[in-house]
């Protein structure tokens, strides 16, 4: 059985309850949650910070479905409802659809720490997790239930210092086993 939190560092303890609800949620044959089994057990706090997308259409695209209050500052308002690929800037699509594409088609936990909204104007601190979700009536992996935490006040306008590299863990389900990348 897959262990996040022995194959990452993750240090808010924020995303360390929600890795621990997931693990928890996780079936006996390591099969991904589907969104309905966690939502109830995600505080107001969990719920600030989160962040929901669904697979859509070929090629892949990601749309939101949902979003937290501390993820609007990061985008100055909602993001419902749009695509990833509409609002991450067109240089760094390929890395963003890359750790979002592994994270459902693997399926794997993707756990990011370091430089986060690294293509805004000004990036900020702070740490991501991406957690593989099923369609609760198919059963399918095509949902990531994702929550950032950042060093943002306002857009644009972070507090404290910002690392110059984020550093990407993936947590394969299958049990192969983890991995780290840097970049930026």
């Amino acid at each position: 059985m897959i262990d996040i939190l022995a194959a990452t560092e993750i240090q808010d303890s924020r995303l360390l309850a929600l890795a621990s609800q997931w693990q928890d949620a996780l079936s006996d044959t390591g099969s991904p949650p589907a969104f309905e089994r966690l939502q109830p057990v995600m505080g107001p706090q969990l719920l600030d910070i989160h962040w929901l997308v669904e697979e859509q259409g070929h090629p892949r695209r990601f749309r939101y479905l949902s979003i937290g209050d501390h993820v609007k500052v990061a985008y100055g308002g909602s993001i419902v409802g749009r695509y990833l690929d509409e609002i991450v800037k067109r240089s760094a699509q390929q890395r963003v659809m890359g750790y979002f594409d592994i994270a459902i088609s693997r399926p794997a936990v993707v756990h990011i720490a370091g430089r986060v909204y690294s293509e805004a104007t000004r990036p900020a601190s702070g740490e991501r997790l991406l957690l593989p979700v099923a369609d609760d009536k198919t059963g399918r992996v095509n949902r990531i239930l994702g929550a950032t935490t950042h060093s943002w006040v306002a857009p644009n306008n972070p507090s404290g210092p910002v690392p110059i590299r984020q550093v990407r863990t993936y947590i394969p389900l299958d049990g192969a086993a983890p991995w780290s990348e840097t970049s930026l």
